[in-house]
């Protein structure tokens, strides 16, 4: 048995959100008809979605934003929905809201393309929607779905569900380092052609040593590879590299820690003017240490722009990135925490960019109390653990040493491979 979707009109929004909530989500197998007489027909689970029901089916009832093809400024609406404020409000509905125009707003980031627009500033969690409406402490999305399972379950109890399951998936990012050229002349250009990179790696890694806080990248990984072991999880690792030669970059310690984990290239779209060569380059370097980097993957922990930099990795050949968060502020960017295909409202289509959304850093939690700390870790693999979504946090390496400085942070990583349980 599925469950069969009417629309009027079955435009690629409505196809996209609904077989995110229902297939990704909610893991049950959906159908789609244009035609009321199949629809009512039919003996599956029906669901219309329009301006009126057919018959006695679950009725949705639309707002514009799905039908549209365009990408247009605009203020939603808001009504109360328990402790926080929903978009779209409509009456005579299974909710009091269009929960899939709602979800597609949030996911699709539509606010973001909209800032992007009128301004070449950073888009702040504190002027989002999510922000006002006070759901960005929540995969929200993912509660909204499991709402609707509800609705269909009381409806036709019989109906099955696929089972889902939680995850915790801890990504670390590190910055690989030039080791200094053989022989004076090749020092002398090396030295120079560093002198006039912005990413200034080697200098700041001398620096770090000075100062007495700088890592053994090698050490780290070890250490670390033993503790996500011991708990049966693997960590995704993303890498930088430094914009100098091949030759210049020692790779073979780190390569061998790499040999069954996955890794992908930090920092891909760093700005809008850098080059698809720059992305390829890193693509290029990132083979080196693995050669069987498939698929594709990466992050960006800076200021992440819509939708360049998703056009810049798509291009390049990435199909899998873990940029959809705030570095600076705990919170669930895109409303979920399920992995989901980028929809480009630019072109109105379905990428093949598969998103994965970060919600907690070590640079947030560094800021807080240890007893804060906790308790927001805590708060959010609940929040996460509720609808059997996926948990992704962000750590530096660095962070993860036994360097007193990190002391801390490593002990709230161990903290969250324990309370994520696996």
């Amino acid at each position: 048995m599925h469950l069969i979707i009417f629309s009027n009109i079955l435009t690629p929004r409505i196809k996209y959100i609904f077989n995110f909530i229902f297939k990704d989500i909610l893991k049950a197998e959906i159908e789609f008809t244009g035609n009321s007489q199949y629809f009512l027909q039919s003996e599956q689970v029906k669901i219309s979605y329009g301006d009126e029901p057919l018959g006695d089916e679950l009725f949705f009832k639309t707002t514009a934003l799905l039908f549209s093809n365009k990408l247009e400024e605009f203020k939603p609406k808001t009504i109360s929905f328990g402790e926080y404020q929903v978009p779209f409000p409509v009456e005579q509905s299974a909710l009091p809201f269009d929960v899939f125009a709602a979800s597609f707003f949030l996911l699709s980031r539509y606010e973001e393309y909209i800032h992007q627009k009128n301004t070449e500033e950073e888009f702040k969690p504190s002027k989002s929607y999510q922000y006002k409406w006070k759901v960005l402490d929540k995969p929200v999305i993912d509660e909204w779905a499991l709402m609707i399972k509800s609705i269909i379950r009381k409806k036709h109890p019989n109906f099955k569900f696929r089972e889902k399951k939680f995850q915790h998936q801890p990504t670390i990012h590190f910055n690989i380092l030039p080791g200094l050229p053989e022989g004076f002349l090749n020092r002398t250009k090396f030295v120079f052609s560093a002198l006039f990179k912005k990413e200034n790696n080697y200098l700041s890694s001398k620096f770090d040593r000075l100062t007495g806080v700088g890592i053994n990248n090698e050490q780290v990984l070890e250490e670390v590879n033993k503790i996500v072991a011991a708990k049966k999880n693997k960590a995704l690792y993303f890498v930088d590299f430094p914009e100098v030669p091949m030759d210049y970059i020692q790779i073979n310690g780190v390569a061998k820690h790499f040999e069954d984990q996955s890794v992908g290239l930090l920092r891909p779209c760093a700005s809008d003017k850098q080059k698809m060569t720059e992305i390829k380059e890193g693509l290029i370097k990132l083979k080196k240490i693995h050669p069987t980097a498939i698929p594709l993957t990466s992050q960006q922990l800076e200021v992440l722009k819509f939708p360049i930099c998703y056009l810049n990795i798509l291009n390049s050949g990435i199909t899998a990135d873990y940029s959809m968060g705030y570095s600076n502020v705990p919170g669930f960017r895109a409303g979920t925490c399920t992995p989901f295909n980028w929809y480009d409202l630019q072109l109105e289509k379905v990428t093949p960019l598969v998103v994965n959304s970060y919600c907690l850093t070590d640079y947030i939690l560094q800021c807080l109390t240890t007893e804060s700390a906790t308790k927001t870790l805590h708060q959010y693999i609940d929040a996460v653990k509720v609808v059997n979504g996926i948990f992704y946090s962000s750590w530096s390496l660095k962070s993860l040493s036994d360097h007193p400085k990190y002391k801390r942070l490593r002990l709230l990583f161990i903290e969250t491979l324990n309370y994520a349980g696996n």
